[in-house]
């Protein structure tokens, strides 16, 4: 019998040892294994983060990511950007459509500019038109300083007998001219629209700008013209922007519209000094839902022009709106083409800021805007830039 005490043979401990190597490299090859697996998995899991922030476009259409991105980046806050900013130029803007307890329209804008290059100073514009008789009246203040009496979420300012103030969505506007005056109540009676989907635009070499509008407030008040005083309802449109962005850099067609259906529709289309394209985009809003439209969603064609009598600027002055995807096709008419603005001892600009009427697939009322348009002597009186963006 052999003596227990013995030691092993030698090819049994040989064997031990490679069994006892291949067991620790099976361990190796498992912990590397899960190791990997881990890093895939924590790779994956922060990929899918970035994804859901709206940070990466993978596996999403342009349209997907653009939308994510806006719901998850939102670069304006209210109501505390409703108050004024610490940035070269800034503007509360409404503009509205009035009607009378005697059966007569009128339509008006008014806006607020804090400009803040060099000096600090505020600007005021406003307008109204007589829809029955064409009389457009305007008038226009400047004076130095920031004049808002607001808190950290309101804005108020005062200019003498002019009073523009808003406060969560309730806002009241106040003006005394020579031709006419208003005293009128705003509420808010549809959701804020963020333009880009985050309110912040890029216009490129010009700068940036932070931009949201109230597409929908109720008015209520009185208005004064011709010595009478009328009792007035209706629609005001409201706009906020605010940057660092160079507005001497820029001109611009700009469509406010507020359908019948309830849709409000915003197109604007920016262009540079030599006419080039700068930025053409646009937001279309209905029940709360928002759809943000690039250049490829919508067209713009003029239909005519009209040239002022006053500065011999060339207008275009007559449009069709068309929005394939949404099977909307509008035609848009000034109210009164006489509804040029001279805000020269003011602001140093000319612009066009009149009511238009909406025909089409669509019935409705909204504003348009034409900056950046001027007198060229090449051939005629007067003459556009070059082709403004969005002109076909």
């Amino acid at each position: 019998m052999a003596d227990s005490s013995a030691s092993p043979p030698e090819h049994y401990r040989t064997s031990h040892r490679h069994s006892r190597r291949r067991r620790r490299r099976r361990i190796r090859r498992v912990l590397a294994s899960l190791m990997v697996l881990a890093l895939v998995a924590g790779a994956g899991f922060g990929i899918y983060r970035l994804w859901q922030q709206g940070v990466l476009p993978a596996n999403q259409t342009s349209e997907d990511w653009y939308e994510a991105k806006s719901e998850q980046r939102l670069q304006v806050q209210l109501p505390q950007d409703d108050a004024p900013h610490a940035s070269a130029m800034e503007w509360w803007y409404y503009n509205g459509h009035l009607e009378a307890d005697n059966g007569s329209h009128y339509s008006f804008h008014f806006v607020v500019f804090l400009i803040d290059q060099l000096a600090t100073h505020l600007v005021a514009h406003v307008s109204l038109l007589d829809q029955q008789t064409g009389k457009h009246y305007t008038d226009q203040k400047r004076t130095t300083g920031a004049a808002s009496k607001g808190d950290a979420s309101t804005f108020e300012f005062d200019l003498g007998d002019w009073h523009l103030s808003g406060r969560y969505g309730e806002d009241r506007l106040r003006a005394v001219t020579p031709d006419f005056s208003f005293n009128l109540r705003l509420k808010q009676s549809a959701p804020p629209v963020f333009h880009g989907g985050t309110g912040l635009l890029n216009f490129e070499l010009a700068g940036q700008s932070y931009y949201y509008s109230r597409p929908r407030m109720a008015i209520e008040g009185a208005l004064k013209v011709d010595n009478e005083i009328l009792n007035v309802k209706g629609l005001a449109w409201f706009d906020h922007q605010w940057g660092d962005f160079q507005v001497n850099q820029l001109g611009w067609d700009w469509f406010a519209l507020q359908l019948d259906d309830g849709a409000d529709l915003m197109i604007y289309q920016l262009f540079d000094t030599s006419g080039l394209p700068v930025l053409r985009s646009g937001t279309l809003t209905k029940g709360g839902t928002t759809t943000l439209l690039s250049a490829a969603d919508f067209k713009v064609t003029n239909t005519g022009y009209w040239v002022s009598p006053n500065t011999g600027i060339k207008y275009p002055m007559g449009w069709t709106l068309d929005l394939p995807r949404q099977a909307i096709s509008l035609r848009i008419a000034p109210v009164s083409s006489d509804s040029e603005f001279d805000g020269r001892t003011t602001s140093y600009k000319v612009y066009w800021e009149g009511a238009v009427r909406i025909s089409g697939t669509q019935m409705g009322r909204g504003f348009a805007e034409l900056s950046g348009y001027r007198k060229d002597t090449r051939d005629g009186p007067s003459e556009p830039p070059d082709k403004p963006k969005g002109t076909r």
